[in-house]
């Protein structure tokens, strides 16, 4: 079957359910469309809230639109560990003023 899941202001159309596999294969998909890993998805079914194991009382309809909340992974930026040298920088080298060119 095919839900919506809206996640904050994005909307993932015709995303492919199957109740016949663990809820976790469906909060897997939904981690490689929003980066949101599952153990920080809350999916919300109409009649309450997607466990990790069990659909239980949470039936999903073709077409009906989910919701999930949770908050991406932050992309960790590092500062080089090998920053570039410039000429410029280097102690001991002289330094070409416009007028040496000449």
């Amino acid at each position: 079957m095919k839900v919506n899941v809206k996640w904050g202001k994005e909307v993932f159309s015709d995303v492919d359910l199957d109740t016949t596999q663990p809820p976790m294969v469906f909060k897997s998909q939904l981690f490689t469309l929003s980066g949101v890993p599952p153990d920080r998805q809350k999916v919300l079914i109409k009649g309450g809230q997607l466990k990790d194991d069990e659909w239980g009382k949470q039936q999903p309809k073709d077409g009906m639109t989910i919701m999930m909340m949770g908050s991406a992974d932050e992309i960790k930026v590092e500062a080089p560990t090998n920053a570039p040298k410039f000429v410029e920088d280097l102690p001991g080298v002289p330094q070409l003023l416009p007028s040496d060119i000449a």
